[in-house]
């Protein structure tokens, strides 16, 4: 009997709201590029703490969603400004950022015949 273990362990989750019972290339593409983008985000933070990353992945493309914490209203970097969709404060966790980074853009239609 054997087993398949999926040693690569993202640091975020993924949600397919396609419906898609296999990866695609779509799916691919998407993973491989939020891997960058968190590699990144892990040499850049120095004040803020990822709390939870999400990949969505739909019909229309992918988003990676980022919930951060800082108790001094620190931007991961600069560069995610445009990326920044909101802020809430609380007295005892502090700042929770959320950013919504476009990951990929799927243009198509299909077309019956």
């Amino acid at each position: 009997m054997e087993a398949q273990i999926n040693t690569h362990t993202p640091a975020y989750m993924i949600y397919d709201a396609r419906g898609h019972s296999e990866k695609d290339a779509v799916y691919e593409a998407a993973i491989g590029i939020a891997d960058k983008v968190m590699e990144g985000i892990d040499r850049l933070t120095y004040s803020t703490t990822i709390e939870t990353a999400m990949l969505l992945i739909t019909g229309k493309g992918a988003h990676l969603i980022i919930f951060a914490r800082s108790f001094d209203n620190e931007l991961i970097a600069p560069a995610f400004q445009s990326t920044l969709k909101n802020v809430t404060f609380d007295s005892e966790t502090g700042y929770i950022q959320r950013y919504v980074i476009p990951i990929l853009d799927v243009d198509f239609e299909v077309k019956a015949t």
